[in-house]
C-alpha cells in the first residue's frame, strides 16, 4: 500500500486568488494572536481597543459591530477588558441607560504595545514591498472590501 504525500495547505496545483488571500490571512491572523497574547490579549480584544482608541466613548452595542460578534459576544469582551482594567464605563449624557466604553491609562499603554507588534508584522509581511505597491495593495483591497458590500474607510497609513 502506497502512502500518497499530502502537500502543505500554503502549495497548490493551481492557486487561485481566493486561496492566496485565505493563505495570507490565516498566516497573518496566526502571527498576530501570538504576538497578541504576549501581551493578555485575544484578537477580537485587539479589534474592540483598536475602534476605542480612535472611537472613544462606544457603546457595548457599537463595541460589538466593530468586532464583528454578536451583542453577547461583545459584552463578553467588553467585561473580560472591565474585568482586567483596560476599559472603564460611564454613562451617556443622552441616553441614560446606555454606559459609554472608553480605554483606561493601562488599556492605552496595552493597545500602543499591540499595535507596535502588528505593525512590526505588518511591515515584516510587506517588506518586499516598495511603499508604492504597498499603496496600491491598500488600494486594491479596499476596492474588494467595497465589491463585497463591506468599505474599508479611512485613511491609509
Amino acid at each position: 500500500m502506497t502512502r500518497r504525500l499530502i502537500p502543505s495547505p500554503s502549495l497548490s496545483p493551481e492557486p487561485t486568488l481566493r486561496h492566496a488571500l485565505r493563505h495570507v490571512s490565516k498566516q497573518f491572523s496566526s502571527q498576530l494572536q501570538r504576538l497578541l497574547q504576549e501581551h493578555g490579549v485575544s484578537q477580537a480584544e485587539y479589534v474592540a481597543m483598536f475602534a476605542l482608541k480612535r472611537l472613544p466613548g462606544l457603546s457595548s452595542a457599537e463595541v460589538s459591530r466593530w468586532t464583528g460578534v454578536t451583542p453577547q459576544a461583545g459584552n463578553q469582551i467588553v467585561k473580560a477588558l472591565l474585568d482586567r482594567g483596560l476599559v472603564r464605563r460611564r454613562p451617556s449624557r443622552d441616553h441614560a441607560r446606555v454606559l459609554l466604553i472608553d480605554l483606561t491609562e493601562e488599556g492605552r499603554r496595552v493597545i500602543d504595545v499591540c499595535e507596535k507588534d502588528a505593525d512590526e508584522l505588518e511591515n515584516r509581511m510587506c517588506q518586499g514591498m516598495t511603499s508604492e505597491q504597498r499603496q496600491e495593495l491598500m488600494s486594491l483591497l479596499r476596492m474588494a472590501a467595497a465589491g463585497l458590500g463591506s468599505p474599508i474607510s479611512g485613511p491609509v497609513r
